[in-house]
């Protein structure tokens, strides 16, 4: 009888959307109850007017299959306590064969809230179904803003379009010309400093070129940072649209994941490090360099090197635009993907310009010889963090759990409590003279160490608490989702509810931070409880993984991670994003309205 009953709403949904689609059965209004300030309680005043015929159905519980209207204020807003509504109609419905509660002609709702500091812009957020005596419009939610125009599912709908994918903007951005795309390249290259592969090497910039000062000299200090930037720029530039020409769009994204590259990236970075520690003095060929500089002065060759090491390590974070303009260069188009590439790594390398500037600024400082030194063994440590992370990442490809997160805590423990021997003394470097004086700065430095120390610490176990920006760097945790689409495909078709797939990646920081810092938000994991929750890898290499990376293709028409795709049981795609946000609003507004775009196809059958 379920199963009948989802066919005949399917059925009707189908004609409706094709016949009734234009007309707005139910359009939405909001005031204030009297004049209240800003930072007050008040009395919010819905009101729906519905079209003759349709009715609205009342608020929930509801023992039918209908959808009942449910309320939310937006924040700001806040809602402070019960909603009122009037007495409603009680009778039998014959959409669902059984007894529900509705109202006619019009309604209203006294909703109470809690004023934000200002009384513009504020909305209340409504999802709603409406029926006649022979079919139903799909669940809707609109937003209503308050004293505004009214509403209707429709312009709602009309909204929603503005939501678009980083491709979408892509899309648009090419259309307007070279140089408003080289400008949306170029924002997406400030934007991917914001993401967690970059702040690691901030330090060992600076270190790097802290020990670049040393040989090389103050003057050459410009020349030497203008090299670093050249070889990101280059990297971006030439090596991507090369590997992708050569190999298709998705390799650059399976180049980051390599294990032996991200092995050979750790190693180098422990080389650095024990140099650092002053175990061994690394000079460039004189041969190699001079080629670089006939002068045979400061050579250009290292810190161009750097760079590109750099841009390698960033990969997994900025893959997410450059996987997007390499699918074009892929597909033959040379100018855009070119032009593109080079305003990013631009933008992306400009900030460290600054900071291979800023050992020049320390060595004016008193006593900078000691202090360089111990800044310089401060960041071997900090090195051989990061050669962890990237050891761990082989791992994690390979599957071979030498480095699950406890143990990966537990090494990045060890190696803060040696940071700390050093930099209180018990811990001698060779060649690495300490400042006799432990000065403020020090002390500072010391302090913080023992408290990530002691954070660290206390992620450890099962019941760890959550590092937050941290967990972005760690080995992925179970999260108890459904790894395998057939077997979620099942699920959906049995409970009538979409899939929500998370496409994600063992090595993919955005995706671990978004899997630990957005999905366990309480207005997100609410809405995530609307789905089957389906988790997918794709950049490990073995069969499973290589299928699920072709699933994706197919569904989004990109291999980037992370992207998050709704998805019917039947396989149909409802929406998806692209990308990480630390908007929760705007990823709550995605989940919220694919969820409705579904669920006239869905009806909970309960």
């Amino acid at each position: 009888m379920v199963r009948a009953l989802k066919l005949i709403l399917l059925f009707n949904a189908l004609l409706f959307s094709v016949l009734a689609g234009a007309q707005d059965q139910v359009t939405w209004a909001a005031k204030f109850e009297g004049t209240p300030k800003a930072g007050e309680k008040a009395v919010l005043l819905l009101e729906a007017t519905i079209q003759k015929d349709w009715h609205l159905y009342a608020l929930p519980p509801t023992t039918a299959a209908n959808i009942p209207t449910t309320i939310e204020p937006v924040a700001p807003l806040t809602l402070a306590g019960k909603i009122e509504q009037p007495k409603p109609i009680h009778e039998m419905d014959d959409n669902f064969n059984a007894m529900v509660d509705y109202f006619k002609d019009s309604v209203v709702f006294r909703v109470p809230v809690q004023l934000g500091n200002s009384l513009d812009g504020q909305k209340v957020s409504v999802m709603f179904q409406a029926c006649n005596a022979t079919t139903c419009i799909p669940p809707t939610t609109v937003e209503v803003g308050i004293g505004a125009k009214a509403v209707s599912a429709s312009t709602e709908a009309a909204a929603a379009t503005a939501m678009q994918s980083d491709a979408d903007r892509l899309a648009a951005a090419k259309s307007q010309g070279l140089l408003p795309f080289m400008l949306f390249a170029f924002g997406a290259g400030l934007l991917a400093l914001l993401t967690p592969c970059v702040f690691p090497m901030v330090p060992i910039t600076v270190s790097f070129f802290a020990k670049r000062r040393e040989t090389a000299g103050s003057r050459s200090g410009i020349v030497q940072a203008l090299a670093f930037c050249l070889g990101i720029i280059g990297a971006f530039a030439g090596f991507g649209l090369i590997v992708t020409l050569l190999f298709g769009a998705s390799s650059i994204q399976l180049f980051a994941t390599n294990p032996w590259v991200n092995i050979a990236i750790g190693v180098l970075f422990v080389v650095l490090a024990f140099n650092l520690f002053g175990f061994y003095q690394i000079n460039v060929p004189s041969g190699l360099a001079n080629k670089f500089n006939p002068q045979g002065k400061a050579g250009l060759l290292a810190p161009i090197l750097m760079g590109l090491t750099f841009t390698i390590t960033s990969f997994t974070c900025t893959v997410p635009f450059v996987g997007t303009i390499l699918v074009s260069a892929s597909q033959g188009e040379w100018v855009y993907p070119l032009f593109g590439m080079l305003a990013f790594g631009t933008a992306f390398s400009l900030p460290f310009f600054f900071l291979a500037l800023f050992p020049q600024f320390l060595a004016g400082l008193p006593k900078s010889g000691a202090w360089l030194d111990s800044v310089k063994g401060y960041m071997g440590f900090l090195e051989i963090a990061a050669a962890v992370k990237f050891f761990s990442n082989a791992d994690l490809v390979w599957n071979t759990g030498i480095l699950p997160r406890d143990r990966f805590l537990y090494v990045w423990i060890l190696i803060g409590v040696a940071t700390l021997a050093f930099l209180v003394g018990l811990l001698k470097l060779p060649h690495v003279q300490m400042p006799k004086k432990f000065g403020r700065g020090r002390m500072v430095i010391t302090a913080l160490t023992a408290l990530a120390v002691v954070m660290l610490a206390l992620g450890v176990g099962p019941k760890g608490r959550s590092l937050g920006e941290m967990e972005a760097f760690l080995p992925p945790s179970h999260s108890g989702w459904i790894e395998d689409f057939s077997t979620a495909q099942r699920l959906a078709r049995t409970t009538g509810k979409p899939m929500f797939i998370n496409f994600t990646g063992v090595t993919c920081t955005n995706c671990r931070w978004m899997e630990k810092n957005m999905f366990p938000r309480e207005d997100v994991s609410g809405q995530l409880g609307n789905y089957v929750p389906v988790e997918l890898f794709t950049d490990r290499q073995t069969p499973g993984d290589r299928a699920n990376q072709e699933l994706q293709k197919r569904l989004t028409g990109t291999v980037t991670l992370p992207v998050y795709v709704i998805v019917t049981p039947d396989g149909q795609v409802i929406r998806k994003f692209e990308s990480s946000t630390r908007n929760s609003e705007e990823f709550v507004s995605f989940l919220k309205g694919s969820a409705n775009n579904v669920a006239s196809n869905l009806p909970s059958g309960r």
